[in-house]
């Protein structure tokens, strides 16, 4: 499933200056880990840590460091970010669940941050949809919460970099659970006949609204899903005919069974 988001024509520049606080923060916290009393660790690691339907927490002194490939901007994500540990050629990604409306103001896409994930849980926000994420504990539940505005300042630091984004260029039949969180690009892609020119989402859908895009792939062609939220503010408009490129963030189905 591909989450898709448009870019608005007012959209203003984000400072790419630190202030003084996160400054300092992020200062300390890179010592820490070229002194070796915090260790920077993979998103695959970080993965391995999840045991399904528990919220593990993390008690070791680990960092991860990521560049934003996702954007709330448009209205469709909420409250979550999603990061990949490389800008142009990922190998990993993970989603971050924050208490934060938005977040593009400060986690602007392509910009690189630091994670302290000592004291954060990694596990599932919906249990058994497969999407290993960090957040809160959602003690109740067993599962991950939003971490809350004030606690996230403390753990998610940014550096004053803002990568340019490449990115990955896949088939359709490519995409896999690997690829869930990462920026995705398709070549030669059209939406399914019966749907061109409807609009991204249902009327009558109150969350969110499941089209089908297909791609030749070989000598056949290859379907997949593209969700967009019912509260993106490009939802009346209308899906395009005709071929063409598009780019997305890949993530699961509501209940995991899977890729969108």
């Amino acid at each position: 499933l591909l989450f898709f988001a448009c870019q608005q024509e007012d959209v203003f520049d984000v400072p790419t200056t630190l202030g003084t606080e996160e400054n300092a923060s992020l200062t300390t916290l890179l010592t820490q880990v070229d002194e070796g009393t915090k260790t920077m660790v993979s998103v695959s690691d970080l993965k391995g840590l999840a045991v399904s339907g528990e919220a593990i927490e993390i008690i070791a002194d680990l960092v991860l460091k990521g560049y934003v490939v996702s954007s709330d901007a448009t209205g469709n994500f909420y409250k979550e970010i999603y990061l990949q540990n490389d800008p142009s050629n990922p190998t990993g990604a993970m989603r971050i669940l924050i208490d934060v409306t938005d977040s593009n103001n400060m986690f602007n896409p392509g910009r690189e941050i630091y994670i302290d994930l000592k004291g954060l849980y990694v596990g599932e926000y919906r249990t058994g949809d497969g999407i290993v994420s960090i957040g809160a504990l959602d003690a109740g539940e067993n599962r991950l919460a939003n971490i809350r505005e004030n606690v996230a300042k403390k753990h998610m630091l940014r550096s004053a970099t803002t990568a340019d984004l490449t990115p990955l260029s896949v088939k359709f039949s490519e995409i896999s659970d690997v690829h869930v969180g990462m920026m995705v690009e398709i070549s030669d892609v059209n939406v399914i006949s019966t749907q061109a020119g409807l609009p991204f989402v249902d009327p009558d859908d109150s969350y969110d609204t499941q089209r089908t895009l297909e791609a030749c792939d070989g000598f056949s062609k290859s379907t997949f899903l593209l969700e967009t939220s019912a509260f993106a503010n490009f939802k009346q408009d209308l899906l395009p005919s005709g071929t063409g490129t598009i780019r997305g963030i890949v993530s699961k189905t509501y209940n995991g069974d899977s890729q969108s």
